[in-house]
């Protein structure tokens, strides 16, 4: 059975929000790993936090990336 429009739309935000999720997950990662990093080698921590401290992801940023993902589904190539 086919989706209608409304759960296409839906289904594209929520994959759209799992990329998302992953990106922040592994920057996330990153994050932890330059802290070990710091304190290993008796650095300033709040460095640390400035750079590597990762950005979450807005709510508008959701809809881009759905809207991408959307234009890939309803393209008649």
């Amino acid at each position: 059975m086919s989706k209608n429009p409304f759960e296409l739309r839906f289904d594209t935000l929520a994959m759209a929000k799992d990329i998302l999720d992953r990106q922040y997950d592994m920057a996330q990662q990153q994050f932890f790993t330059a802290l070990e990093q710091y304190k290993e080698q008796s650095k300033d921590v709040t460095e640390a936090f400035a750079k590597y401290t990762p950005k979450m992801y807005t709510p508008e940023e959701i809809a881009k990336n759905a809207e991408e993902l959307y234009k890939f589904v309803v393209k008649k190539d």
